[in-house]
């Protein structure tokens, strides 16, 4: 069975972690797993650093770069030939879709090749009556959450929709304090400082502004010894508003911007707290990742944090957009080391239980299998 994984390359994120993950089973087995990317970027940058190997496949217009039905109609039919050509050539049996763009542009195309279609969908779905043609575009969708899954259009059939959580490498662990004293070295941060961390994309609905604010309030409250660290590229337009609101604020010396890291496990295991400041995550993979290091989370109620966190069992939970919650739930980690350990420990076992990349391998291979046999 060959199994195409197409991808933009522009970005690189938690879908591409995942698929990575699942890559590093499929490939000792039966099922050969096919790499394709649309640009040269980021992606093909750590792929080739992974000696992963991918074909290039330019397409000049994606389908879902403008939300104009026309131009995605248009993008589609331009890319047809191409897409089919390719399938037949490589004898492509299924592919595996990752992103919005990736699903618009490769399912209609995949399916009048003759292959199977996989809809893989890491996001929620908007509410437009639009989506009620998506049961034409794919064998089978996947979502990451009952946050996500519970956004598909009602008319796709239960027996062609599943929930799997994304998988992570559980083996992956790092040792806290040399993480620490590489992060130190690398950003200058100050070795006796109590880090906050947020690692992800910097664009907007990710709320990192209302966390560099509570930062600041939290500060003025108490006597601790404290550094943020921020960790991720984005949009550039929301990182100069981030940057112009720390020197507003007065705190340039205590937060530091730090940028793309490749390693980001070995950062989080280097973090006293990992914050996760949106409440409209489609999943929550840093929390898993997090949990997995043992380093305590605080995340904003809502979306796939609170299908991850059990509040004070797994993680602690702060109400969106309020600063006094926020800062409540700090406090409850800093004053009571017994229950933070607790918490850390508690967390470690439960994400090692339930979310291991054998499990999630097994799963997605089970779709496979059912869908060729059908």
């Amino acid at each position: 069975m060959r199994v195409l994984f197409p991808f933009v390359g522009d970005s690189v994120g938690g879908s591409h972690r995942s698929i990575f993950e699942l890559y590093n089973t499929l490939r000792s087995g039966p099922i050969t797993p096919v790499f394709v990317l649309h640009k040269i970027g980021p992606l093909s940058e750590l792929l080739d650093d992974l000696k992963i190997k991918y074909e290039l496949l330019p397409v000049k217009y994606l389908a879902g770069n403008s939300p104009h039905i026309l131009k995605i109609f248009f993008s589609i039919v331009f890319s047809f030939f191409k897409i089919r050509k390719f399938i037949r050539k490589n004898e492509i049996d299924l592919v595996h879709g990752n992103d919005l763009r990736i699903n618009l542009t490769w399912s209609l195309s995949t399916r009048l090749s003759g292959a199977l279609y996989l809809w893989h969908q890491r996001s929620l779905m908007s509410s437009s009556v639009l989506w009620r043609l998506s049961p034409l575009l794919a064998n089978h969708f996947v979502t990451i959450s009952k946050f996500v899954h519970q956004s598909l259009p009602e008319n796709i059939p239960k027996s062609k929709k599943t929930l799997i959580h994304n998988p992570f490498n559980i083996e992956n662990t790092y040792d806290r304090d040399a993480s620490r004293r590489w992060l130190n070295e690398l950003y200058d941060i100050p070795k006796n400082s109590i880090l906050f961390g947020y690692i992800g994309r910097l664009v907007y609905w990710k709320n990192v502004d209302f966390l560099i604010n509570c930062f600041k309030e939290y500060i003025n409250k108490n006597n601790l010894k404290l550094h943020l660290i921020i960790v991720g590229s984005g949009d550039n337009e929301y990182i100069n508003d981030l940057k112009q609101l720390v020197h507003k604020l007065g705190i340039n010396n205590i937060v530091t911007f730090a940028g793309f890291n490749s390693e980001p496990n070995r950062v989080i295991s280097a973090f006293d707290l990992m914050i996760a400041p949106s409440n409209q995550e489609p999943f929550g993979r840093t929390l898993i990742e997090a949990m997995i290091q043992k380093t305590a989370v605080l995340a904003a109620r809502g979306g796939g944090h609170s299908e991850i966190i059990d509040n004070g069992v797994t993680g602690r939970l702060y109400d969106h957009d309020n600063i006094d919650s926020f800062m409540n739930q700090c406090d409850l980690y800093f004053n009571d080391e017994k229950s933070k350990y607790k918490i850390i420990n508690t967390a470690n076992t439960m994400a090692i239980l339930k979310y291991s990349s054998g499990r999630h391998v097994k799963s997605v291979t089970q779709i496979y299998k059912k869908l060729l046999d059908t």
